[in-house]
């Protein structure tokens, strides 16, 4: 694929944006969306549209994108770099950086579409929920851009926003991909992933709606949208600490992460439901999200797909070579996390330094993988 290096571009950009905006509120009085827009809009958003450009023709059985399919990813970069900027520095740009991302979405839709119409036969049942995820997004900008022209709505436009993004988007794109990407981890197969991604996703798609309408109009909708969350959330868990447990939980490699990821959603979950029982802040579940799902999901699939990235078809062990590397401690660096975002809920600060410690050890990692990548080149040369 043609954009493998722009993909690895991206993920270097993502843990950037993860030191970036975990720190930056500690070093400068800044809004408190702010930073988390680096995290969210400079980093996940260009960096999972990249991933749906890699994926999506594996799950329509069709050709290798051009560099082109990079394109709704690059634009998506320019949208979160200037909301990033404008809640910084000048907020009253916001809404053109709204409209740069609406144009990315779209852009990035009808390329599915046109993927799809392509192929021969059904695609994988994992595509609608890129899909499902990529409407969700495009709803939660338009809500934000309802919020600029409609200012006495600001409040429920923005939790709009909010739920449509984390849930909608991110929780979309990251359950349908772990439901495939955790069995090819954890070398099992899994009949089931199939069935579950086609039967649960009108669960979601529904409990999604209802917390999100919910949090903006009618906080008790929030509570049942959560009830329809748990179920898809319960029966992965089940698996994961069952049937599949011993090839999940290990203390080094990528599925151990991956598996923690699911673990920290249901976690926000239930976090979620003692916020609209007024017991937790909006704030603390908001910045718990991305220690207890973000951190787990993006150094997991990382530890995974980055050596299939920097390597040719043909360099299959040095593609193992390069993963167990990356998957170094990786239950401890996990555990890291988790305990850090379970601080945050508890509203203990200080549970940051757990995060930056976990994140720091990911980091180092990478970059002696690209280095180990680069010295290999250079020898060859």
């Amino acid at each position: 694929m043609k954009g493998l290096p722009l993909l690895i571009a991206l993920l270097l950009i993502t843990m950037s944006a993860f030191v970036s905006g975990l720190l930056v509120p500690q070093l400068l009085p800044t809004r408190p969306s702010a930073p988390l827009h680096l995290i969210f809009a400079v980093g996940i958003l260009p960096l999972i549209l990249g991933a749906m450009s890699y994926f999506v023709p594996v799950l329509t059985r069709t050709r290798n994108p051009s560099s082109w399919a990079m394109a709704p990813a690059l634009v998506a970069l320019l949208a979160g770099g200037l909301v990033s900027f404008s809640l910084f520095y000048d907020f009253t740009l916001y809404p053109f950086a709204a409209g740069i991302g609406v144009i990315a979405v779209i852009w990035q839709i009808g390329w599915i579409g046109a993927r799809k119409k392509a192929m021969l036969g059904k695609p994988h049942p994992g595509l609608l929920w890129y899909q499902l995820a990529l409407v969700a997004l495009l709803l939660g900008l338009i809500a934000i851009l309802a919020g600029h022209f409609f200012p006495e709505h600001w409040a429920a436009t923005r939790r709009l926003h909010l739920h449509l993004n984390t849930l909608g988007f991110i929780g979309f794109t990251a359950l349908g991909t772990l439901r495939v990407l955790l069995p090819t981890t954890g070398h099992y197969t899994d009949p089931e992933a199939g069935i579950w991604l086609i039967q649960q996703w009108p669960w979601l798609v529904a409990g999604t709606l209802l917390i999100a309408l919910g949090s903006a109009l009618f906080a008790p909708l929030s509570l049942l949208g959560l009830l329809f969350w748990l179920r898809p959330l319960i029966l992965l868990l089940k698996g994961l600490l069952t049937t599949h447990r011993q090839a999940t939980w290990q203390p080094h490699g990528a599925t151990t992460p991956l598996a923690a990821a699911v673990t920290g959603l249901l976690l926000l979950i239930l976090s979620g439901g003692a916020h609209s029982l007024g017991l937790l802040s909006s704030a603390q579940t908001t910045q718990a999200f991305i220690p207890l799902f973000l951190l787990p999901l993006v150094t997991g699939a990382a530890t995974h797909l980055l050596p299939l990235w920097i390597t040719k078809a043909q360099q299959r062990e040095r593609e193992l070579q390069l993963r167990i590397i990356l998957g170094q401690y990786s239950a401890w660096r996990t555990g890291l996390f988790i305990l850090g975002g379970v601080l945050i809920l508890l509203g203990q600060t200080w549970g940051l330094l757990f995060i930056l410690l976990g994140l720091a050890h990911f980091v180092l990692l990478v970059l002696r993988v690209l280095f180990k990548r680069n010295h290999t080149s250079n020898q060859k040369t």
